[in-house]
């Protein structure tokens, strides 16, 4: 029942949004749901590539050569915490290989991503706080918190992804989701990376920061020294703070280009 926790709360909040809207007139930011499905400037489905200038054509090479790269390591590094050997998945690939069945994920990737391109459609890839949860919700633990079995099944993937695709075509599921307040869904994916930290090494050496080594439980790196375990980890810390930044100049620069046009 506690896997419906997350659902249960969003749907109690935008009641409780929408009995404060119509009883004191307040009214929180919800999500925008355009009224059809189709182009934002309406545009063509098809993406007019020939119409486009043959130096724009070879200048688009490096940062194609980024994207593409970024895709790459966004999906392999998805597929290889789901497949992580705690969670003692075992369909679809051999025991205790971790690497069967990444290159037709890689393909139906590469699939998805070419038609997209075309008709100017976001590209898509595993979502990694989104595809660790389904893995935990779908498993059984110990009082330990470890991974004993999971019921590996793809009934959840498609329904799941059903009521997207449902949302996208279908005017009922869209207008239904304007109803939901941002609030709830920021609150929502909180706890959802909150909830994935437990069994990542990065958060794991984290919290080793401010324990004493010799009580704190054996590791994969328990055998190097801390000095350098504390090293490493500063360095993702401080790799982390740096993609926060970055993100967080672009939509600052973004919002003045917007301003000024």
């Amino acid at each position: 029942m506690s896997n419906f926790g997350p659902t249960a709360a969003v749907i109690c909040s935008c009641l409780i949004a929408r009995a404060a809207k119509l009883g004191q007139g307040v009214s929180l930011p919800s999500l925008a749901i355009p009224a059809s499905f189709a182009t934002t400037s309406g545009r063509p489905w098809l993406v007019p590539l020939n119409s486009i200038p043959v130096w724009a054509r070879f200048a688009s090479f490096v940062p194609a050569l980024m994207a593409t790269v970024l895709l790459y390591l966004d999906q392999n590094i998805t597929v290889r915490l789901v497949n992580n050997p705690r969670f003692k998945m075992e369909k679809g690939r051999e025991k205790n290989n971790m690497i069967d069945g990444m290159h037709a994920d890689m393909l139906i990737i590469s699939i998805v991503t070419a038609l997209t391109s075309i008709t100017g459609l976001p590209w898509l890839v595993a979502a990694t706080v989104r595809s660790v949860s389904h893995v935990r919700a779908v498993s059984v633990f110990n009082k330990e918190g470890k991974s004993e079995k999971i019921f590996e099944q793809r009934l959840t993937g498609l329904g799941i992804h059903s009521l997207i695709g449902a949302c996208i075509l279908f005017n009922g599921p869209r207008s239904l989701m304007s109803h939901i307040v941002l609030p709830s869904l920021m609150g929502l994916f909180m706890y959802l990376g909150i909830s994935s930290l437990p069994g990542v090494q990065m958060w794991e050496r984290f919290k080793e920061l401010f324990k004493d080594r010799s009580i704190a439980k054996d590791q994969p790196w328990s055998s190097l020294k801390r000095r350098k375990t504390n090293l490493f980890t500063l360095v993702q810390v401080a790799s982390l703070y740096a993609m926060f930044w970055v993100k967080g100049e672009n939509h600052h620069s973004s919002k003045l280009i917007l301003s000024i046009s």
